[in-house]
């Protein structure tokens, strides 16, 4: 990516997403081994956008990490959220 990071800049302000800086610009490489995921796009100058999440850690052996998100707390945003229990 560093290679072609004037590129990639290029490409995205062509698109109009609203990146000002290359620093916004965020690789991602690989997989990371998860039982479940979630992820939240912000849709373009939303000045209003908002996703609120609740989260809740369980320590101990078998530590875990739940969340919860309620669909009418989410606007102006793409929400996607993998299968739990699963590794993908």
């Amino acid at each position: 990516m560093v290679k072609y990071i004037d590129r990639w800049f290029a490409f995205a302000r062509q698109l109009e997403l609203g990146i000002e800086q290359m620093e916004e610009l965020i690789l991602v490489t690989g997989c990371d081994r998860a039982r479940s995921w979630t992820n939240v796009a912000f849709l373009k100058n939303q000045l209003e956008a908002q996703v609120s999440f609740g989260i809740e850690v369980t320590h101990g052996p078998e530590g875990r990490i739940s969340w919860q998100v309620s669909p009418e707390q989410i606007r102006d945003a793409v929400f996607n959220q993998g299968p739990s229990g699963k590794v993908c």
